[in-house]
């Protein structure tokens, strides 16, 4: 597909008031786009407002809402996912991630949309266990993470709808921080908040454990790129640096100049309390803080490479300590 030159185009975002979302809602917008924001609340406290971004009422699993707010739209950002740690139907992990990501692509195949943009995660990779993950890379351990399974299976979706006659591209996030709202799914803003204000106190096990971060606006340009230059049926890491547990809270403490007392905690007396976790919800029906396959994890490493973006979609990391100095600032003043 040629890079699409046309300067004002009607665009349908769904996930409007998630992490990613609602900044590509408010970026499209203010490059003079007409940005259809699908939320299921249209008085959502984390949307953004805006004269170009028109809010309407749907649902990725109801497809009249779904095919009525596509209606004209030239492209699609499909942001919407259950990207919750527990979810107390598990069912609906598959629904949202991937029913929603069919009905998403249907609606796009028999409207005409010229593109569709579809978010996916660095999490169909899941754990690194060399050198950092490209593209094409197969996974090298089982899912025992529902949101990174029912990822993988959108993917499968997506590759399906692309042998139908469907424009897609994938792009795949790393672990997004920045400044936005603090919710069930983004742990670096809780660790971040939590540094500041004090409460947090701990490092998982001897903090050598790497991971990817990615700038969400970094992450954000990247899907308007992949938009505009990305090839059909590819997907693109959409990464950062990589950082150790122990370089994260280093930086942080460089940064806010607070020194706080961290602990490293073996990460099998965390595997000791995710199961007590578990237990506590499989006995009591309680939301869990914490599950076993996420205290498993961290024993891994996620290390991602970004090249193929680089090259292609001309994506841009932004140097961790500067994105998390931004994110710092934005909490500071919030």
């Amino acid at each position: 597909m040629e890079a699409i030159n046309h300067k004002y185009l009607r665009v349908l975002v769904t996930g409007a008031s998630g992490f990613i979302g609602r900044k590509l809602c408010l970026s499209l917008a203010e490059t003079g786009h007409d940005v259809v924001a699908l939320c299921r609340d249209t008085e959502h406290p984390f949307l953004i407002r805006h004269r170009n971004i028109h809010f309407v009422k749907g649902d990725i699993l109801e497809v009249k809402s779904l095919a009525k707010a596509m209606k004209g739209c030239a492209q699609v950002y499909h942001t919407a996912a259950m990207a919750k740690m527990w979810c107390k139907n598990e069912t609906d992990f598959y629904d949202v991630n991937v029913t929603g990501t069919a009905n998403v692509l249907s609606c796009a195949l028999k409207s005409g949309v010229d593109r569709v943009v579809h978010t996916s995660t660095c999490g169909v990779w899941g754990p690194t266990l060399n050198l950092p993950v490209s593209e094409n890379d197969p996974r090298a351990v089982g899912f025992p993470i529902s949101y990174e399974r029912t990822k993988y299976l959108a993917e499968l979706e997506v590759k399906a709808f692309v042998q139908k006659g469907l424009d897609v591209v994938i792009v795949n996030p790393s672990r997004v921080y920045g400044d936005g709202p603090i919710t069930d799914s983004n742990t670096v803003s809780k660790m971040v908040t939590g540094y500041i204000g004090g409460t947090w106190h701990f490092i998982p096990g001897d903090g050598k454990a790497i991971a990817n971060y990615a700038f969400v606006d970094d992450v954000v340009e990247g899907h308007i790129a992949a938009m505009q230059h990305g090839r059909n049926g590819e997907r693109y890491i959409l990464g950062g640096e990589d950082v150790s547990f122990n370089g994260f809270f280093n930086t942080l403490k460089q940064i806010t100049g607070k020194k706080r007392s961290l602990y490293k905690i073996p990460v099998s007396i965390i595997k000791a309390y995710s199961m007590l976790e578990f237990l506590k919800n499989r006995l009591f029906k309680l939301t869990p803080f914490f599950l076993p396959e996420f205290a498993d994890r961290l024993k891994c490493n996620q290390q991602y490479c970004s090249n193929k973006a680089i090259a292609e979609l001309n994506y841009r990391i932004t140097p961790f300590a500067v994105g998390l100095g931004k994110t710092v600032n934005h909490f500071q003043r919030n």
